[in-house]
């Protein structure tokens, strides 16, 4: 009888493990998340930025072309 309270002390002892380790993954997971939202919020204002940049750079171009057509008239 003696190795069954053995064996339920080191199931007492690796539950608390498996606890603590499920408790660093929910951590970790937490910490990921964040990430991933911070990731997407830079995601999108690069998005906006290239935008902005795209259009500006077609800007230019459509401007070069009329000041063209109307010096060369």
């Amino acid at each position: 009888m003696a190795p069954q309270k053995n064996e339920g002390n080191n199931w007492s002892e690796y539950q608390k493990l498996v606890l603590a380790e499920l408790e660093r993954h929910g951590k970790l997971i937490s910490e990921i998340d964040s990430k991933i939202s911070d990731i997407r919020v830079e995601l999108a204002m690069l998005k906006v930025k290239s935008g902005i940049w795209g259009a500006a750079a077609g800007l230019i171009s459509v401007l070069v072309f009329v000041l063209y057509q109307l010096v060369s008239k």
